[in-house]
């Protein structure tokens, strides 16, 4: 979940129904998740208070906390919630200071360091099996540092191929990346703008780019080399990842291939900037981005109308059903049954139910069924990406990297959108923040 994970879909026809039939799942859901709560706090002494930092604020952040009402109705332990955008601060802060919160949510790469610090409690011994019943593997293996299981997701947000159905009249799905940059390549031929692809989010511009770049990256040379880059393994430097770059570059940098051209991307927010997908007329076709994509560009996208997606296709077959995310996860700081009572619950599948049925993001739990989500655009992201055992969730730069490395990679990103031919010495710049 990211402060970019909103999903509203609330507008489309029909909404009052659905408002009424999701308040009445969700209550059925609400009860589930307080008997589930009842039955993970059986012979255990709990009480007090829990103190948990997010990432989430506003709705987001309330939806979360609608979830953890139902641990606190069920074993009296108060969640004291906390929502802030300068989350990675704070918690760093309190641990600085030696006293960190009982349970934070921030990203997999932060989460890893203080891991590996010894600063994070290992939920393996208290979870046992539970969470190999319920998540994607690979998912699991990102978690695990040194052979503990460092923390749970939540909301779950992987990326895709979204279009307007009305405009667009290429492959669908596509057989693979190149199909794309030859059709956007025949399009413009034509006169019709393919891409849509704002860069606009102040200190964050960019990084809609680097994660279509690492899209293209996954896509081609699979999940292994994908995390060795994550971690720092790969380069930046390398012909790997420049060759992602330019492939990035192959599909923006065409005349008439994108909205607004590569410079007019750069300044357009991505508050409105993925609005012409859905305009009337569309002013462009395709968008490689989140599941978030529909709730950003807000009433005027509707499902099955004018909005749906394809998984984003592979440049080499073997490596189609890898798939990136955005996620955050959350993690323990503190030692007490609370705490690790508190993140089974936030794990099991009544609880992620319930966050599923509170239609604003896909849930990261597998077991969750897809009638739960009120959204029939969510339920086929779950059925797409959740209920299909062959997809695999890989972590790479976008959820591992941590401080200087993400502000000069959405700095870098930009620099090379306004001149291609700077795109060595912006690698070289990524780079030196690692070594």
């Amino acid at each position: 979940m990211t402060k970019f994970g909103a999903f509203s879909l609330f507008a489309a026809a029909g909404a009052m129904t659905l408002v009424a039939t999701t308040a009445f799942a969700a209550d059925k859901y609400y009860d589930a998740a307080v008997a589930e709560a009842k039955k993970i706090a059986e012979g255990k002494q709990l009480s007090g208070t829990i103190e948990m930092i997010s990432q989430n604020s506003g709705a987001e952040g309330q939806t979360l906390q609608d979830v953890y009402k139902a641990f606190t109705d069920a074993t009296g332990v108060d969640v004291r919630f906390t929502g802030t955008p300068d989350y990675k601060a704070l918690v760093a802060s309190r641990i600085q200071a030696g006293n960190p919160p009982d349970v934070a949510e921030i990203t997999l790469g932060d989460a890893v360091h203080y891991a590996k610090e010894g600063k994070v409690v290992d939920l393996k011994p208290a979870f046992g099996d539970m969470l190999q019943k319920n998540f994607n593997e690979m998912l699991l293996k990102s978690a695990t540092v040194d052979g503990k299981m460092i923390g749970v997701f939540q909301g779950m947000n992987p990326f895709m191929v979204w279009y307007n159905p009305k405009a667009y009249t290429g492959p669908n799905p596509p057989k693979n990346w190149q199909a794309l940059v030859d059709y956007t390549d025949a399009e413009a031929k034509k006169g019709n703008t393919t891409w849509c692809a704002a860069q606009g989010a102040g200190a964050a511009s960019g990084f809609p780019g680097s994660q279509m770049i690492e899209n293209i990256f996954l896509k081609k040379y699979g999940p292994e080399l994908y995390n060795k880059w994550g971690r720092g393994e790969l380069a930046w430097t390398s012909p790997q990842v420049k060759d992602a770059f330019e492939e990035f570059n192959r599909v923006i940098a065409g005349k008439g291939h994108l909205q607004g051209g590569r410079i007019g991307a750069i300044s357009t927010s991505i508050s409105t900037g993925y609005n012409g997908l859905t305009a009337s007329p569309p002013t462009c076709q395709l968008v490689l981005w989140a599941a978030w994509v529909p709730g950003l560009i807000g009433d005027t996208a509707k499902p099955g109308d004018n909005i749906d997606f394809f998984r984003m296709p592979p440049e080499d077959p073997k490596f189609a059903n890898y798939e990136m995310y955005q996620s955050a996860i959350v993690i323990g700081f503190s030692d007490r049954p609370e705490t690790k009572a508190f993140l089974e619950f936030a794990a099991s599948t009544a609880a992620q139910t319930y966050l599923a049925s509170l239609n604003r993001w896909p849930v990261a739990n597998s077991n969750v069924p897809i009638d739960a989500y009120p959204s029939p655009l969510l339920r086929k992201i779950a059925k797409t990406y959740f209920g299909n055992s062959d997809v695999q969730f890989v972590a790479g730069p976008n959820v591992l990297k941590q401080g200087d490395t993400g502000t000069a990679v959405w700095k870098g990103v930009v620099t090379y959108m306004q001149d291609p031919s700077k795109l060595d010495s912006v690698l070289q710049s990524i780079q030196d923040t690692i070594n």
